[in-house]
């Protein structure tokens, strides 16, 4: 008889795979931030030199520049890169995000938790070189927890603090900040004030009380006369810059400076302070959650406190002031319901470039105080000018998380697309002259709906005539009441019939893009060689006779960083803008 053996049940396993990450070191990413550029800062190159000796001893490779975010505060995320590395850190581009100290992520205990929550989620580590605690473990979690709860422990302090300081300084009668104003100054032997620097003043000057200038006292006088008096705004700036009149840092009026002058009414003896409760809006989280939010958005005469200030004003009759004061708000307020945001766009490309995510405008950053360049044409220097999408930064509305880039990169890619139309193939120039055609034929069944509509508006002008006409016969009792009514019904089913046409017809010239004539080959060159020798007001004016639209895509830089959509080709196609999550 043969005996059966039995074994134990076997399980049969799948070849393991050995992960990417097996036998290759680290990748790293080294993050720095400064939240004021001042003397006893800790720099950005000691941050970075801290990161570099823990990546080395660690054998981690640094694969990228350091991700810097200067003069940001960390209480808030929204000015941040944090969404930047996080988007990284979900493509898998590095395995390690090296701080210098727990408070440089930030200091805000709960959001600094989340978003360390959500790298490490990703697989990535985050030690900081200063004060490294392995976040893997339960001690050191609890550890990283209480450096980031003592780093929001001193921001609350500091907070008090200052908010101790603006209290006394507005009881003294002194303004929100110690910086000078147009129109005043300290004494002779004061130094001068310089950008970026901080400033000094002498024994006689501690009060923090300035003087009336006694060449720029009288000329901010005759500008709040001149507003009151309903002067035009242009008028006036083109008076100050004829006149060689700079603002306190040095340069030219525009209309924001002139506003932002007039608007603090220090001029006339007052000094503003915000009021709290618009400093700040509370904001819903996707889960549910709500957090304050800064708002960093310009504010009309209507968001402040006026208080009497310990200065003089500029016009010796307090009576003068006050009257002078009213007159000139009652006409900023009108303008604030209008449009408050109806400064000119001040840069080449301003209002011509859009987000690749979700379509919204793009609006302007300049790099911290410290770092500036010198100033071109009284303007910033355009590598110091980034343009960020505005819906990302106000409300994380694009789908995209937002695209930015600087004014240098997005002048530099728009002249290359202009080479490349002026430099246009026969077969190029055959399409061309195909299109053109096509849009000849546009242009003149446009011509006829707009002769359409102004015939329309001749006929309405002649049923508006008549209806005088008969109320003049009816006054003076030369047609019955009875015939006078039939006659405003027959004329009143005319207009209808006219107002409904001309509905129809402007909903369908709005509807249809508009596309002009391509310029010829010698035009475009000639506007390149224009565009390099202009200043960004005339740029901007090249721009707009020949771009509807530029897309600014995700990505570093090269050719694909936008896309130009000139006036003779179709308009963009239309991105649908998506709801925030949780909305």
């Amino acid at each position: 008889m043969s005996t059966i053996v039995t074994t134990g049940p076997l399980r049969l396993r799948p070849v393991e795979k050995q992960p990417a990450t097996v036998g290759r070191r680290k990748r790293g990413l080294i993050y720095v931030r400064v939240s004021k550029a001042r003397d006893d800062m800790i720099s950005p190159e000691l941050q970075v030199g801290h990161a570099l000796t823990l990546a080395r001893s660690e054998n981690i490779d640094i694969i990228a520049e350091p991700i810097m975010d200067l003069g940001e505060s960390g209480r808030e995320f929204e000015e941040r890169r944090i969404e930047e590395i996080k988007q990284m850190a979900r493509d898998k581009q590095f395995d390690v995000l090296i701080l210098w100290i727990w408070s440089r992520f930030g200091r805000n205990l709960r959001e600094s938790l989340q978003h360390l929550d959500a790298l490490m989620d990703y697989g990535v580590e985050v030690p900081a070189a200063k004060e490294d605690f392995d976040g893997k473990t339960t001690i050191g979690r609890f550890a990283i927890a209480q450096m980031l709860n003592i780093a929001e422990l001193e921001s609350n302090q500091k907070a008090d603090s200052w908010r101790d300081i603006f209290t006394r300084r507005r009881n003294k009668g002194l303004p929100h900040s110690n910086r000078g104003r147009f129109g005043y100054y300290r004494c002779e032997s004061c130094p001068r004030w310089e950008f970026g620097k901080k400033l000094d003043t002498c024994p006689k000057c501690r009060n923090g009380i300035l003087k009336i200038d006694p060449v720029t006292g009288p000329v901010l006088a005759q500008l709040y006369r001149d507003y009151a008096a309903r002067i035009s705004v242009r008028r006036l700036l083109v008076g100050l810059n004829r006149r060689g009149i700079k603002t306190f840092t040095g340069k030219p009026f525009t209309s924001g400076d002139l506003h932002a002058v007039l608007d603090s009414g220090f001029g006339l003896g007052y000094v503003r302070y915000l009021i709290p409760e618009l400093s700040h809006q509370v904001v819903t989280n996707g889960d549910g959650s709500t957090k304050k939010k800064r708002v960093n958005r310009q504010r009309d005469v209507t968001a402040f406190l006026y208080y009497g200030g310990a200065q003089d004003a500029v016009i010796d009759d307090p009576t003068e002031c006050e009257r002078i004061w009213d007159a000139y708000t009652k006409r900023r307020m009108a303008q604030s319901g209008q449009s408050f945001f109806s400064n000119r766009p001040r840069y080449s490309l301003s209002r011509h470039l859009r987000c690749s995510g979700c379509g919204g405008r793009m609006q302007t950053a300049l790099r911290n105080k410290k770092y500036r360049r010198p100033l071109v044409d009284g303007l910033p220097n355009p590598l110091d000018v980034t343009f960020r999408c505005a819906n990302h930064i106000d409300s994380k509305s694009c789908p995209k998380n937002g695209t930015y880039i600087s004014l240098a990169v997005a002048e530099q890619w728009f002249l290359e697309w202009l080479d490349r139309e002026a430099q246009t193939s026969e077969q190029d120039a055959e399409a061309i002259a195909a299109r053109m055609a096509a849009l000849k034929t546009q242009s003149d069944g446009d011509q006829a709906l707009l002769a359409r509509l102004d015939s329309i508006q001749g006929q309405m002008e002649g049923l508006r005539t008549k209806d005088d006409k008969l109320t003049d016969a009816v006054l003076a009792e030369l047609v019955p009441e009875d015939s006078a009514r039939r006659k405003r019904a027959e004329l009143d089913v005319q207009r209808q019939a006219l107002l409904r046409e001309q509905s129809k017809l402007r909903s369908k010239l709005k509807e249809r893009p508009t596309q002009q004539l391509r310029p010829p080959q010698e035009d475009l060159l000639t506007t390149r060689k224009i565009y390099l020798a202009a200043d960004q007001a005339d740029r901007r004016e090249l721009v707009s006779k020949l771009v509807r639209e530029i897309r600014v895509n995700k990505g570093r830089r090269g050719p694909d960083k936008i896309d130009v959509y000139p006036l003779w080709e179709a308009p963009p196609p239309w991105i649908p803008r998506e709801s925030p999550s949780g909305s």
